[in-house]
C-alpha cells in the first residue's frame, strides 16, 4: 500500500449529487504513484469503444466493503463487475428509475459486488 494525499480534486461539470448523473472525477495526487506488481496504472479505453457492447468492467472507488455500512474505505478498492442492462435496473424490483440515463448500471444480480460496495 502506498498513502497518498489529494492534491486536486476536479469532477465532472455536470455532477449532480441529488441523482448522481455524472458521478466521475478526476484526482491530483500529491505525488506520483511507484507502481508494482501490486499497484498498476488504470487502462482507459479507446475512444471508439462502445460500452453498450460490453459485458463485464472494471470499478474502482472508495465505496463501503459491506452491505449498508455507514462508512466509506480509506483504501482504493477495485472489482469486476457485470453491466446491467440499465431497463432491468430502473425496473421496480431493482432502482424504479433511480439510476440516470447518463451512469452505467454495473454489479449481479444476486448482489455481492457492485460499485457502491
Amino acid at each position: 500500500a502506498q498513502m497518498r494525499s489529494v492534491k486536486q480534486l476536479v469532477m465532472h461539470q455536470y455532477y449532480n449529487p441529488a441523482d448522481m448523473s455524472y458521478d466521475i472525477a478526476l484526482l491530483e495526487l500529491d505525488h506520483p504513484v511507484q507502481c508494482s506488481p501490486y499497484i498498476q496504472l488504470a487502462c482507459v479505453p479507446d475512444a471508439t469503444l462502445s460500452v453498450s457492447e460490453l459485458q463485464n468492467c472494471w470499478v474502482a472507488g472508495w465505496g463501503s466493503t459491506a452491505a449498508r455500512a455507514q462508512k466509506s474505505s480509506d483504501h482504493l478498492q477495485e472489482a469486476k463487475v457485470q453491466l446491467i442492462d440499465l431497463k432491468l435496473c430502473n425496473s421496480s424490483h431493482w432502482y424504479a428509475g433511480d439510476i440516470h440515463t447518463h451512469n452505467l448500471c454495473a454489479g449481479y444480480p444476486q448482489g455481492t459486488i457492485d460499485p457502491c460496495q
